[in-house]
């Protein structure tokens, strides 16, 4: 996470309109300047004994079936033993339930898919998958419908307890349906939809395998997203962007080709995040963002049929791997813009300054917001060297980055020739830090991050926000879920 980069990608364009909204005192908006979304914290836990009492960020919101789900962790959490849980909502004035508890220190990974009507169930039905240890043995585990509960045999056991699955995208080609998890250390595991058995069958050989961590120069591989797009299946991992050729592979084509590869970042940096398939100007394109700087990019004129290596020597003479990002958003002075409204400056380098950006940490949620098509994205900031005297901040990664402690997220409208980026805060008691950050750091005293956006699936016009990031920083208990009205974005 440190050693981020400054300079954003070479050969881009900037091409966005900036909206800015303005924070107060590290918690929410001021009232006055119009620019706060009253929002409402909902409690995870229903006491100190709960086995949620402790957990620290929720890593994913996920919908399916009628119910909210959520993904927790109790990283960072000093007492032992730390699991985390999933967790379910029911209705819209509901608590929080423990769905499963996992021993798990974080489950990192929550997802949902509409199963296709020609997969032998019919139109209507939804899959929900994650990833967890469950007594003693890391699981892969999804259930159908209204299940309450996961069952073993609608599980795929990883080869060690210390497999994790960060990401889980589904992609339909020539009829066959499946379902990829992102595997540490493996790499990329299909499970294929079997009609008969109406379950997923994973394949233990990775079609694609990630370099094993330890290896020079990284520390991880994260395989932080999968977007299926244009009729094809995208993947990152860390800072390379890969593309699936589906079907029968011609002698010599790999199943999993590099399209793009961002320069090098630092070893706690997970480099590419967020990846997501929008439509721009009437043709799918590609969402991501880059940890860091948090600049939010675009590639479009995605390519049809087999994907070749550009790298291949000769290169065949159809289809190219090159994938060209176009820069449409750089978050830090919009940030510090935001900040000044308020009446802190920060400055452009040095101490003091905006060191670090994560932006859409899971994918930039698309949904129907006041008529038009948007996506709605969270992110976090910290501060080189010191906090701000007039904000509040949480963590303080390795000493050095110090975390806003507000809980921030930006709209995005793409308006064809140009993208509107407008930053809002939540605010209202509920998310106002409660006072100067501990060690460890309290529920309600910040809140970091807004990891994961959802639309609730109540109808009732609300949209939940969830997150907190320990940045390597002590916690106990800062897991946040809440939510606002759509017509409080004002867009």
């Amino acid at each position: 996470m440190l050693g981020m980069r400054a300079a954003a990608l070479g050969g881009i364009v900037l091409s966005s309109v900036l909206a800015v909204a303005s924070c107060s005192g590290g918690g929410p908006p001021s009232e006055s300047n119009g620019y706060a979304v009253p929002a409402v914290r909902e409690p995870l836990a229903n006491g100190s004994t709960s086995p949620v009492a402790h957990d620290n960020e929720v890593m994913a919101l996920a919908t399916q079936a009628g119910r909210l789900f959520a993904a927790t962790d109790q990283w960072e959490y000093p007492g032992s033993p730390a699991a985390g849980q999933i967790l379910v909502k029911n209705t819209g004035d509901g608590p929080w339930q423990v769905f499963e508890q996992t021993q798990s220190t974080r489950v990192q990974a929550l997802d949902s898919f509409p199963i296709p009507a020609d997969q032998g169930l019919g139109p209507g039905h939804s899959l929900l998958i994650t990833q967890a240890v469950v007594d003693g043995r890391s699981r892969i585990q999804w259930l159908i419908g209204g299940a309450s509960s996961f069952t073993s045999a609608d599980s795929y056991v990883l080869p060690s307890a210390a497999d994790e699955v960060r990401s889980f995208g589904a992609h339909e080609s020539d009829g066959v349906w499946s379902v990829y998890a992102g595997d540490s250390p493996a790499g990329i595991l299909r499970g294929t939809w079997s009609r008969a058995r109406r379950t997923l069958v994973f394949s233990g050989t990775p079609e694609l395998t990630a370099a094993p961590p330890g290896s020079p120069g990284l520390k991880t591989q994260k395989i932080t997203g999968f977007a299926d797009c244009g009729g094809a299946l995208y993947v990152t991992i860390n800072t390379k962007l890969y593309r699936r050729n589906d079907g029968t592979l011609p002698p010599g084509i790999a199943r999993w080709v590099l399209g793009y590869q961002e320069p090098p970042v630092g070893a706690f940096n997970s480099g590419l995040r967020g990846l997501t398939c929008v439509s721009h100007d009437g043709s799918p394109a590609l969402l991501l963002s880059t940890e860091g700087s948090g600049d939010v990019y675009r590639i479009g004129h995605l390519p049809r049929g087999k994907l070749f290596d550009p790298r291949a020597t000769p290169a065949p003479d159809t289809g190219t791997g090159g994938l060209t990002p176009v820069l449409e958003f750089a978050p830090v002075p919009s940030i510090r813009q935001m900040l000044a409204s308020e009446g802190t400056g920060v400055p452009a380098s040095g101490t003091g300054s905006i060191g670090y950006v994560i932006a859409s940490y899971n994918d930039f949620t698309t949904m129907k917001i006041g008529g038009a098509v948007r996506q709605v994205f969270g992110f976090e900031w910290g501060y080189q060297g010191d906090c701000p005297r007039a904000r509040k901040c949480g963590p303080a990664a390795f000493g050095t980055i110090h975390f806003d402690a507000s809980a921030c997220f930006a709209v995005r409208t793409d308006n064809g020739t140009s993208q509107a980026y407008t930053l809002r805060c939540l605010g209202g008691p509920g998310f106002t830090p409660s006072g100067p950050a501990g060690n460890p750091i309290r529920s309600g005293q910040a809140f970091v991050s807004i990891r994961t956006i959802r639309p609730s699936p109540f109808g009732d016009g609300r949209l939940y926000y969830a997150g907190y990031d320990c940045n390597f920083y002590p916690a106990d208990g800062t897991a946040w879920t809440g939510y606002s009205t759509l017509n409080a974005l004002r867009l």
